[in-house]
């Protein structure tokens, strides 16, 4: 059976307490489409330090590169939650070449780089597929320090006629706060996403304002990940962004409830959210 979600970007480990636990917006888009009863898989590239077998990744196909390093990230948010970031680790860049021709017919292809790791040539790779985009890790630059901050996304003109559902936040917006507009103008579909203020949708000239799911924040990281995922498969299946962001707003209540993936929920446990609010 031909995959149904495929995710390209890297698998990390992010740093906690506890040790390392897997990150990474691709692993946060495989696990939640899998949650939500789709065929997923992944591309990524991954050192050898990286626990392939994890059961987290249960039910997932995942075509590994053999990278020198595994991405790493030490994420310190502070009490207004903003994060603050060093990369500890950067896995190689993926390509064409690294997705496998069957792959190119998904229904849904999303590119979301953590690292700045993934081609933008791969917006153009696909066939009759709904292409999501999350440009976040084509906006971070890091130096000697390993602390990341804020770029241009460069490469947008070229990535964004390709695209049907660009998902970015607030945070990614203020790198370059004028930019939105040509966003806008290339993307069938924008999404702006403002943490627990909700979103904004912005399609064929017209905006929609949507409210966010009440929520106990554990752990915000990869909710926006989850969000995105969320939105592409419900916008896939009904073809309604206002339906799709509702979904998606649902699915990261969820998420943000738990510590990095464990708690990405399923579609019984969204459905019944829906109907209780």
């Amino acid at each position: 059976m031909l995959p149904t979600f495929l995710a390209i970007g890297h698998f990390c480990y992010d740093v906690t307490p506890d040790g390392y636990v897997i990150g990474g917006p691709a692993a946060y888009a495989a696990i939640t489409a899998r949650n939500l009863g789709y065929h997923a898989c992944a591309v990524t590239a991954v050192g050898t330090d990286f626990d392939r077998q994890n059961p987290i990744l249960d039910g997932i196909d995942v075509i590994y590169h053999q990278s020198p390093e595994t991405t790493i990230f030490d994420n310190r948010y502070d009490a207004d939650g903003r994060r603050q970031q060093r990369i500890l680790g950067v896995g190689g860049k993926l390509q064409p070449h690294h997705i496998p021709s069957q792959w190119k017919h998904v229904n849904i292809a999303y590119l979301c780089p953590v690292a700045d790791e993934v081609n933008p040539v791969l917006a153009q790779c696909f066939n009759h597929s709904l292409i999501g985009v999350t440009p976040q890790g084509w906006m971070r630059r890091w130096g000697e320090s390993r602390h990341v901050h804020s770029k241009r996304w460069h490469a947008a003109e070229m990535i964004l006629p390709y695209t049907d559902v660009l998902v970015l936040s607030d945070e990614d917006s203020a790198a370059d706060p004028e930019a939105l507009g040509k966003y806008i103008q290339w993307t069938q579909i924008v999404v702006l996403t403002k943490g627990k203020q909700g979103a904004t949708v912005y399609e064929n000239g017209q905006i929609l304002e949507s409210v966010a799911y009440p929520a106990h924040e554990v752990d915000p990281t990869g909710a926006g990940d989850v969000f995105a995922t969320a939105f592409l498969i419900k916008y896939h299946e009904t073809q309604s962004s206002q339906m799709a962001v509702n979904v998606a707003h649902c699915a990261a209540s969820f998420a943000v409830e738990g510590k990095g993936t464990a708690n990405i929920p399923t579609r019984d446990q969204v459905n019944a959210r829906l109907r209780n609010t």
